[in-house]
């Protein structure tokens, strides 16, 4: 009887110290454990929104939980972002983030309610890059044209337009503006529709669009592309040349992605479980196709936390200074 109870006593020693040496197997097999929520901190019908919409039925039969899209839009993102930073740090809320919003919207906010820091990269999504967009009528045929056009421009200089003041579009333009040392004026637009719409009108001769917005007017010839802000040539773009490849440097040389993230201190098992999942969902056939015709590509391998984190970081270490540099405050 003895030899028993100490067998049983030993076992149960054992169970233990399994337990405590392997809390992220644990948390793995009990995460997930209720709805998922990812918060869109844009309206409906956008982008962004329609990305997670794309993503979240497929997430929800990879987990078996329901997977719950929630918009909340407001302050250029931020309220979506604050809304996360609120929730319990489970895993069990996300948010869909995209290029700029966790690297300028801290430095343009002096009360944006939250840093990259307070963060964890999870998996992207959606991958597509900015492309220089003029008039169909323009007689501008590359980057160089532009550039002179804007050195010779008089008083005033030469108009362009954006996408916003303090967004990805302004401060990608005002860095390639930089390089290209021309005169320009901004002309900031409430968003990608605007901007298309006041270039087919020739309101602004120039301006830099998210491929979603630039994709269908270019088909269809209302609008030229010039060039893409990118290291190398896009699927998405094959014969479009990069702003380097036209010897001049973007600032900007990475894509406008779309990403889930959560909050930074989430329990690392449940992140590479959701990492695991949406690299996964992301790579097929179907998924892809979709998000093609969206205007968006993704990533067949590498899509990891520490890939996406390194794609942060190289934000953080021009976008933040490139907003301080033009005196940018948004509230």
């Amino acid at each position: 009887m003895r030899l028993i109870r100490r067998r049983v006593v030993a076992a149960s020693l054992i169970g233990s110290a399994l337990l405590a040496t392997a809390p992220g197997l644990v948390l793995a097999q009990a995460f997930p454990s209720k709805p998922i929520r990812i918060i869109v901190p844009y309206p409906a019908g956008g982008a962004t929104d329609v990305a997670t919409r794309l993503l979240a039925p497929r997430l929800q039969e990879e987990l078996k939980v329901n997977v719950i899209v929630e918009n909340k839009p407001g302050a250029s993102g931020n309220l979506g972002m604050v809304t996360l930073m609120q929730s319990p740090a489970d895993g069990h809320t996300l948010a869909m983030s995209l290029t700029g919003m966790l690297s300028i919207n801290p430095a343009t906010y002096s009360k944006a309610g939250f840093t990259a820091a307070d963060f964890v990269p999870v998996a992207r999504v959606s991958l597509a890059p900015l492309v220089l967009v003029v008039p169909a009528t323009s007689t501008w045929k590359t980057t160089a044209d532009l550039v002179a056009a804007g050195k010779s421009a008089g008083k005033g200089g030469l108009p362009y337009g954006s996408t916003g003041a303090g967004g990805l579009s302004h401060l990608a333009s005002e860095l390639l503006n930089a390089n290209a040392n021309g005169n320009y004026t901004h002309v900031p637009y409430k968003g990608g529709a605007p901007l298309a719409q006041a270039l087919m009108a020739g309101e602004v001769p120039w301006g830099l669009l998210g491929t979603a917005d630039a994709r269908n007017f270019i088909q269809s010839g209302k609008l030229k592309a010039l060039a893409q802000l990118r290291a190398t040539r896009s699927e998405l773009w094959p014969d479009v040349p990069t702003v380097t490849e036209q010897g001049f440097k973007g600032g900007v040389d990475f894509d406008v992605w779309f990403g889930l993230v959560a909050l930074a201190k989430t329990p690392p098992a449940a992140v590479a479980l959701l990492n695991q999942k949406v690299a996964q969902i992301v790579t097929e056939p179907e998924f892809r196709k979709r998000l093609n015709e969206l205007g968006g590509v993704t990533l067949i391998s590498g899509n990891t936390p520490e890939a996406f984190a390194e794609v942060l970081q190289r934000e953080l270490a021009v976008l933040p200074k490139a907003a301080m540099d033009l005196g940018l405050k948004l509230d």
